[in-house]
């Protein structure tokens, strides 16, 4: 939804932010991974219009992160997350914690998230170098490699 605004950016955090960047696309794309699949179940749960709600699942289903199908015997359709939706759970996991502990509610966590076998807490994933070893985001930089050609 917000394309136009970093297409003159040469950056891959740019460029996700092109499909991911408006305040309500991570938060449809956390409810598909809860299982919400209905226009409804994600208009009760957001509270948002249902003009802005079809132009935000329309935009999903357009960039490839949820598939519209036809709900069988019916009028209605259901909205479902692609790999390329479920591969953003990394990115809420790490949302939810950052949120936790930076903007957490005064009576506690909002959000468990557990490994479905084991049941223990799932967390961020550590900064790796290629070799596994796991280093401090202190110890990384970001650099630009090369403009993007206008």
């Amino acid at each position: 939804m917000t394309k136009r605004s970093y297409e003159q950016l040469a950056c891959p955090i740019a460029r996700s932010l092109s499909v991911l960047g408006d305040q309500w696309t991570l938060m449809i794309v956390r409810d598909a991974l809860m299982g919400v699949r209905r226009f409804e179940g994600f208009q009760k749960s957001l509270c948002l219009s249902r003009n802005l709600l079809t132009r935000r699942l329309r935009h999903l289903v357009e960039e490839g992160l949820l598939t519209k199908e036809k709900i069988h015997g019916s009028r209605r359709f259901e909205y479902c997350p692609t790999q390329k939706c479920k591969d953003l759970l990394g990115v809420l996991v790490t949302f939810s914690e950052w949120g936790e502990q930076w903007c957490p509610d005064p009576e506690g966590p909002l959000v468990d998230i557990r490994h479905t076998v084991s049941g223990k807490a799932v967390g961020m994933r550590p900064l790796l170098l290629e070799n596994g070893t796991e280093i401090s985001p202190a110890e990384v930089e970001l650099a630009q490699l090369r403009e993007k050609d206008s």
